[in-house]
């Protein structure tokens, strides 16, 4: 997974990424609002924690918040 921008903002997380599978030609976005992130990841334990995230951290949420939910749709770059 490459994460190629994300942001925190108003307790949602935006991100915009592409999987291995995409290659270069397509990405995604998602928006994950704060009672998503929790439920998928149960060990953040504060929302600062959210604004302080570096791309792995990203990648960490989405690799668990997926495990239960499908991919977005893939859009064209």
């Amino acid at each position: 997974m490459t994460i190629h921008e994300f942001y925190y903002l108003n307790k949602r997380l935006f991100v915009e990424f592409s999987t291995e599978e995409d290659g270069d030609d397509f990405y995604r976005n998602i928006e994950l609002e704060y009672s998503d992130i929790m439920e998928s990841y149960p060990g953040l334990l504060y929302e600062e924690d959210l604004r302080e995230m570096d791309e792995n951290f990203v990648i960490e949420i989405l690799i668990e918040y997926f495990r239960e939910n499908d991919l977005p749709d893939p859009e064209k770059l």
